[in-house]
């Protein structure tokens, strides 16, 4: 009896070890490196470029906005940390005969990216309108201190405070707007949430942004990389996170905050723009935060199935959905730049009064 004791203790002892130490080391391959800083190497910008046109177009772009000489400034976050953007003021000689700024655009670049790679396009595109331009380095990106990446969830934090700089250093008379692409996308869709955010914030711009951090993080778990244990996997992450960095990546997510902005008198208004043949951050979850803004989700009680009933949003029309044919992940202003400013310039020009 004694020795089949001591066999069962081994062969559940064994069991147990093999199964932690396949789950630490699948975090730490995997999980751990996700919330980490990472180097913005030359082969990445190539690669999120695709081709060697759009490579040189960027070069191009990132040349002149070098010789515009952008200044820095700087905010510190809720938790500390001394956050970098680059600005750009508005300057009457690019402005197409504009004699004012017609207020401030904040760009928001998204996971393991910068703000250059991002939005330098984007930027004289801003800049020729007649916009300031802020470009911050997102935490534990660049320039901007922070050692752990939290998909939004500190984040939009910080992008809240970014509007107040914007304030600070362009005043509050002019429209504010924020675009965000990807985890940037996310993170300024999720700071929605507070409520006392300026008075100038006119509107959003969405780009291909993803509805939660578990959403995101188990899509590329389960489909990217084919995990068979994603769940256990990120149940173990999420442990983590919360005793390491403080954050549960459950506690907050966009439709939180689109939630939220729906119960606003005046709902600030969403463009939300994401490219057709985007497979890193799924179609369907703009479509599902679009359907969020525009529908009120109620929930009756009784029934097995929960009953959920959707009437429409009265301030629907403030929030919009456009797809780019042929964009992959990000790249929806590159792929189509005509129809991308063409969509934004009708946002500006309807809330930007």
């Amino acid at each position: 009896m004694r020795n089949y004791m001591k066999s069962v203790f081994i062969t559940v002892g064994s069991i147990a070890l093999v199964v932690l130490t396949y789950v630490l080391s699948v975090y730490l391959f995997v999980f751990g490196p996700s919330f980490s800083r990472a180097e913005m190497t030359e082969e990445k910008i190539k690669k999120y470029f695709m081709t060697e046109e759009f490579y040189s177009q960027y070069l191009s772009e990132k040349s002149w906005f070098e010789s515009k000489n952008p200044r820095h400034e700087y905010v510190v976050s809720h938790d500390g940390l001394k956050l970098a953007a680059l600005v750009l003021p508005f300057d009457k000689n690019d402005s197409q005969e504009i004699e004012e700024s017609l207020g401030t655009v904040i760009l928001l670049h998204g996971y393991h990216s910068d703000p250059v790679r991002e939005f330098v396009s984007l930027a004289h595109f801003y800049h020729n309108l007649g916009y300031n331009v802020i470009m911050p380095y997102q935490r534990a990106h660049g320039e901007s201190e922070g050692e752990y990446i939290t998909f939004g969830l500190k984040e939009r934090f910080d992008i809240r405070d970014w509007m107040f700089k914007a304030n600070e250093l362009f005043g509050s008379g002019r429209p504010l707007f924020v675009e965000g692409i990807s985890m940037g996308c996310a993170t300024t869709v999720m700071s929605l949430g507070f409520d006392n955010l300026p008075a100038n914030l006119r509107g959003i711009i969405a780009d291909c942004g993803f509805t939660s951090p578990k959403a995101i993080i188990m899509k590329v778990l389960s489909k990217d990389k084919k995990i068979p244990t994603s769940s256990l996997i990120f149940t173990v992450g999420n442990a983590m996170s919360q005793s390491k960095i403080g954050v549960d990546l459950e506690e907050y997510s966009t439709f939180d905050a689109i939630d939220f902005n729906k119960t606003r008198a005046e709902q600030i208004p969403i463009l939300f723009i994401h490219g057709a043949d985007d497979d890193y951050v799924p179609l369907y979850m703009t479509s599902e935060n679009f359907m969020r803004c525009v529908g009120n989700f109620s929930e009756l009680e009784g029934g097995d199935l929960g009953n959920v009933v959707v009437t429409p949003n009265p301030q629907a029309s403030k929030y919009k959905y456009v797809q780019i044919e042929g964009a992959q992940h990000a790249i929806s202003n590159i792929i189509n730049p005509e129809k991308y400013h063409s969509e934004v310039r009708k946002f500006l020009e309807k809330y930007g009064k």
